[in-house]
């Protein structure tokens, strides 16, 4: 259980002044948990089989539908800077590629309490790296599915990702200064990751039952 963090003044920053650099210095090591997780390890050797591929979505739509109501206030905060929600929702698409994968989805998730409006900002963060990174599944998925995109489109590159990302990370630049709300972006980050990992953890041991 995490404590809220209080918030810092911009002068806190790292060196380098970057909110991106605090906020990733302030979740290093339950990022570095959330990759060494067992339920990534078959999809990035290229062993994965359809089941492996399942539970990972799973733990995906997991996260997301606890996500959903931080993400919503969170998109809503930077919405004012440019930045929206992704035009094809994780939730539909995980689904989508579930049904492909003869996969049901989830239930009875618990959906995580909608904090203060820069720690829903913080979740955001996570979740557009995190979609930003799963170009690195999607390719790791071609052993599996060849030029098939039915029952991965989840983790396929959007075409604009680079620029996109570009825009989060100026929002995120312009929110954490702006705000004076460092230490709550910050927390949200914390309670995003460990959503994640709680999520993907729970899908990984329920398939091995």
């Amino acid at each position: 259980m995490y404590v809220p963090a209080q918030p810092e003044p911009p002068e806190l920053l790292c060196a380098d002044g970057s909110v991106r650099q605090y906020l990733r210095d302030s979740t290093d090591e339950l990022h570095a948990r959330l990759e060494s997780l067992p339920i990534f390890s078959p999809v990035l050797a290229g062993t994965a089989g359809t089941a492996d591929v399942i539970r990972l979505l799973v733990g995906y739509h997991a996260f997301h539908t606890s996500a959903s109501l931080n993400l919503e206030i969170g998109y809503r905060e930077l919405g004012r800077m440019g930045v929206h929600a992704p035009a094809h929702a994780p939730l539909a698409l995980l689904a989508g590629d579930l049904l492909a994968l003869g996969g049901t989805l989830p239930v009875h998730i618990a959906m995580e309490r909608p904090g203060a409006r820069p720690e829903a900002a913080g979740w955001v963060w996570v979740v557009e790296g995190s979609m930003l990174g799963s170009r690195v599944i999607h390719r790791a998925l071609d052993s599996l599915f060849g030029p098939h995109l039915e029952g991965r489109r989840f983790f396929q590159p959007m075409p604009d990702s680079g620029v996109r990302w570009r825009a989060v990370c100026s929002s995120i630049e312009m929110y954490g200064r702006g705000q004076d709300a460092l230490g709550c972006m910050a927390e949200g980050a914390r309670q995003a990751f460990a959503c994640m990992e709680r999520s993907l953890t729970h899908a990984y041991r329920e398939f091995l039952k």
